[in-house]
């Protein structure tokens, strides 16, 4: 006698599987992104080495760095000093404004990961610009958990949202 699966368990089966897969699909993806946002950080001649990446569909679109550079948007946001963040800096690089992702990376000069949760100031207008926001602690990557809503501006201020061209 041959023994048949239950449709309810084969479609428990195939569903464990297909998230099993996705699980390693998503950590090469990010070990990709690690890869490439490492190098930069290491680079930086600051003591904060903070990296974002702004992905969509698994495309790099965008790749931003704290800078001592001024922007009249970091001006409206309230950035001390005026500085870019580096949230901030891959925003105005990129020129695509649908379905973005950030991913937050912050290394120490031993190339260890450290929290890169954006601030105070950033979070409120990434959480309106980006689908999902990733960011780097010294356990792995995090997902931000909050919900998106991309009809809403949800609480970003007039003032910020043209010079972010939203």
């Amino acid at each position: 006698m041959v023994f048949l699966p239950s449709r309810w368990l084969l479609r428990l089966y195939t569903s464990g599987l297909r998230l099993f897969w996705n699980r390693i699909v998503e950590s090469k993806f990010l070990n990709k992104l690690i890869t490439i946002a490492k190098p930069i950080s290491m680079d930086l001649e600051r003591s904060k080495k903070h990296v974002s990446l702004i992905v969509s569909k698994g495309e790099i679109l965008s790749i931003g760095t704290n800078e001592f550079k001024t922007h009249p948007a970091a001006k409206k946001i309230g950035y001390r000093y005026d500085e870019m963040h580096s949230e901030l800096s891959a925003l105005i690089r990129c020129t695509e404004r649908k379905n973005l992702h950030l991913y937050n990376f912050r290394f120490n000069r031993f190339g260890e990961m450290r929290l890169a949760r954006p601030c105070c100031l950033c979070l409120p207008w990434c959480k309106a610009v980006f689908k999902t926001i990733h960011h780097s602690t010294p356990n792995g990557i995090v997902k931000l958990e909050y919900e998106w809503n991309s009809n809403s501006s949800q609480g970003i201020s007039p003032s910020i949202a043209p010079h972010l061209k939203l």
